[in-house]
């Protein structure tokens, strides 16, 4: 009769051979491998490896699910790691996702949250005012975190989830005359982004980001250059543009105005780097009509409740300026940033102006291939709804006053 292996054994052993040092045996089987590993360290750890082993193995063989005790707050450091590996430029947002799942379930065990449990959220914080956008962008952020643990062994897989529908993208153009009348109304430091944002199309982040060494102002031609930073913009390219004009004179009276100061940045406040103009902004707006608060009585900005006109609205106008002045398209989407056609045409907006301009020139080619009498006939002079007998398609008599109809004797 054989001998009968330890138990031990049919799940690895482990046998210490030497200060700190411990060789881990393990014999899988037919269709498993035989593991042979030295671990450096304690007991401790040599047996935390060997059950990781046994995990891999089981599951695999038998297809057991082993749940693991990764918490949530390890799934959204992973991507906030990966923001910073990567050098993603949306780190702010990266952190305000991680900070918010942190408080709502850092410590619970993330196998536990199910798309049961992620829809309950969704219409828990729909209830609350959140838009179906920033709803599914933080629910996003937290399967990114899954992904990711999935990849790296720390979650078994993912819970499945159904994004909500998003309203259509924003397609609102700002006037000259909008603009200027918002500008009047600005304090002087909020003044210069909203300028280059109205002319040139650039995001706020990378007007923010500007510095004077980027900006070049060519006296004689009255011209400025302003070259983006690689490593500021949002698709990572180098960007320069040229004008005069309105935007020359502006940076021109600015950077007079600032010389003293020794900010490096265009964007300032009292010698410091500006980082928003938000507040400004949307008293501006309210001041000059374009914009609104749903909360009039709250005690600051914040509470009172925005809607109208915003300063992205300015990229819009730009792209949809650049193609109105029939700039070359190449040329107009190195100046915004637009590395797409698809995302640069959904930022040109198609005014009803221009539609109505179209239906004129499709006629005029029309006039002008078939001469201008094309099409003048009546096409309804010999067909009427009514029968020559007074009677409808069904027979029936109209009579004219009452409004009645009387019906076709039978024959």
């Amino acid at each position: 009769m054989a001998r009968k292996s330890p138990t031990a054994a049919r799940g690895g052993t482990i046998t210490n051979v030497g200060p700190k040092r411990f060789r881990i045996n393990w014999n899988q089987g037919a269709r498993g491998k035989n593991i042979r590993l030295i671990v450096s360290g304690t007991r401790e750890t040599a047996e935390k490896i060997l059950h990781e082993k046994r995990e891999e193995f089981y599951s695999g063989k038998f297809g057991i699910h082993v749940e693991k005790d990764t918490p949530v707050s390890t799934l959204v450091q992973l991507v906030h790691d990966d923001y910073l590996s990567n050098g993603y430029k949306d780190l702010r947002n990266a952190l305000i996702h991680k900070k918010f799942w942190v408080d709502l379930c850092g410590t619970r065990r993330a196998e536990s949250i199910d798309s049961a449990q992620l829809s309950s959220w969704a219409k828990q914080w729909r209830e609350e005012g959140l838009s179906p956008a920033r709803v599914n962008r933080r629910v996003s952020f937290l399967l990114r975190g899954f992904r990711l643990g999935v990849e790296k062994g720390l979650v078994a897989s993912m819970p499945k989830w159904t994004a909500l529908k998003e309203a259509p993208p924003r397609s609102g153009t700002r006037t000259w005359e909008e603009f200027t009348a918002v500008r009047s109304i600005l304090p002087p430091h909020a003044r210069v982004p909203v300028t280059i944002e109205y002319w040139l199309g650039t995001r706020s982040g990378e007007t923010h980001a500007l510095e004077w060494s980027q900006v070049s102002f060519d006296r004689k031609r009255e011209r400025v250059e302003i070259r983006l930073k690689s490593i500021d913009t949002k698709t990572g390219q180098q960007r320069t543009a040229v004008m005069g004009g309105d935007l020359y004179r502006v940076l021109t009276e600015w950077r007079e105005a600032t010389k003293k100061s020794l900010c490096i940045n265009v964007c300032q406040f009292k010698g410091r780097p500006l980082n928003s103009i938000r507040t400004a902004w949307q008293t501006a707006c309210v001041k000059a009509g374009i914009g609104r608060w749903k909360n009039p009585d709250g005690e600051d900005v914040g509470q009172r409740g925005y809607t109208g006109a915003l300063i992205h609205d300015f990229r819009r106008t730009a792209v949809s300026r650049m193609e109105d002045a029939g700039v070359p398209r190449k040329t107009a989407m190195a100046i915004s940033g637009h590395r797409t056609d698809a995302v640069y045409r959904r930022y040109h907006i198609v005014r009803q102006e221009d539609l109505a301009r179209a239906g004129e020139l499709l006629l005029a080619h029309h006039e002008a291939q078939n001469g201008s009498n094309s099409g003048g006939e009546k096409v309804f002079s010999k067909c009427s709804v009514v029968g020559q007998n007074g009677s409808d398609r069904n027979g029936s008599k109209r009579v004219s006053g009452s409004g009645k109809k009387t019906q076709k004797p039978a024959q």
